[in-house]
């Protein structure tokens, strides 16, 4: 499966199966994951969980194999200090019940008439909200799916997007802040975020004016269409001359200022986005996912028992 959400249909109902119940055999050993075991309790409640999100029922082997791609994703996610917390996965999992059309005490019942312990499926959905971070670490911007992209396939399919907007240049200065630093560090890079924004007025030419300051990132130029864009910051941008920067803002790696380098009118998409835009971003997340999941596969240690 891929690192979307597990989504429940309205009714989540099993056919009754002949899984072991006897209580030494649950806990049974299947294998190991980075020293890390799968029991054949863990296999019993991750076939009922795929054969209740699925409508088919896995076979043994695909089983096991989930359980030993969750146990791969999590360390990944704990070497890149990915941390999902019970009330993200609580939050997800209300989302989960909306979706079904349902309460979440109601969704909760029918896991456990179907034979599913929340625990387990929780924990499923505690690796796929991992693993998601993950990959947006290891590829940033690869998950991304911007009005642009969507025009381009319009475009190629022959179909002429009408709507008007504007398309920006802008490029990312980031103030690093290291991990655990004093609030006066942040207070400082702060100053320093809006020192360089006071003497900004030209991207080609005043870039070499960040370098001067330590620790500073500075990304490549990126072109974002004012569509994508939260209604917040399409506002502040709107106001902002070429060549001048955002306010300095608090991000997780310092503090950012963004530079708006250009702006032009181009045209959006209007009726096929949702559709094109979730082809494009489920194409994405399964071509990359299997890439990356594969090479931490190879680092791993899996012993079947």
């Amino acid at each position: 499966m891929t690192a979307r959400f597990l989504v429940l249909t309205v009714a989540v109902c099993l056919a009754a199966t002949a899984f072991d119940s006897n209580p030494a055999h649950a806990q049974s050993i299947i294998a190991f994951v980075n020293g890390e075991p799968i029991t054949a309790l863990d296999v019993e409640q991750r076939t009922r969980i795929l054969e209740a999100t699925t409508r088919k029922r896995p076979t043994r082997q695909e089983a096991i194999e989930e359980l030993v791609n969750d146990k791969v994703k999590l360390r990944q996610a704990t070497r890149l200090d990915v941390d999902v917390s019970d009330s993200a996965v609580d939050r997800a999992f209300g989302g989960m019940a909306r979706q079904g059309g349902r309460g979440v005490a109601d969704l909760s019942a029918a896991l456990k008439q179907a034979g599913i312990d929340l625990r387990a499926f929780k924990a499923k959905l505690r690796a796929d909200l991992a693993w998601r971070e993950v990959l947006q670490k290891m590829s940033p911007g690869s998950f991304q799916v911007r009005d642009a992209d969507v025009v381009a396939v319009l475009r190629e399919k022959g179909q002429k997007p009408t709507a008007k907007a504007l398309q920006y240049t802008m490029r990312q200065f980031v103030f690093v802040v290291p991990r655990g630093s004093p609030q006066a560090v942040s207070e400082r890079r702060l100053k320093e975020a809006e020192s360089l924004r006071a003497k900004f007025s030209d991207c080609d030419r005043d870039v070499q004016l960040a370098r001067e300051y330590p620790e500073v990132v500075v990304r490549d130029p990126v072109i974002r269409i004012s569509t994508d864009l939260p209604p917040r910051l399409q506002e502040l941008i709107e106001k902002i001359p070429d060549g001048k920067m955002t306010p300095p803002e608090p991000v997780a790696a310092g503090v950012e200022v963004v530079a708006i380098c250009g702006r032009k009118e181009t045209v959006a998409d209007v009726g096929a986005r949702r559709e094109i835009r979730d082809q494009l971003l489920t194409n994405r997340i399964e071509t990359q996912e299997k890439q990356v999941l594969d090479q931490l596969r190879r680092q791993s240690i899996i012993e079947y028992k």
